[in-house]
């Protein structure tokens, strides 16, 4: 099965909090979170974003992880742990 790599977005501010790879639903789904995550979820929402997609896993996790760290050297505050 295909691999991507995917973000969310605060339903208010439009701001990425989470990154993460998956494959079928993982991208919209709610369990399997931590509790960062579900702080910013049930105060603000969330939307879902695949930004990379068709990937074996091994890329889907290298984009992933790539991803995180640019946004936080541009101080955006993540919620992954």
């Amino acid at each position: 099965m295909q691999y991507y790599t995917y973000q969310h977005r605060s339903l208010d501010t439009n701001e990425i909090f989470y990154v993460g790879k998956g494959k079928g639903k993982r991208f919209n789904q709610k369990n399997g979170r931590n509790s960062y995550w579900h702080k910013v979820v049930n105060k603000h929402g969330f939307n879902s974003q695949i930004v990379v997609d068709h990937l074996d896993e091994e890329l889907a996790f290298l984009c992933e992880i790539e991803l995180i760290d640019k946004y936080r050297r541009l101080h955006m505050e993540l919620v992954n742990a």
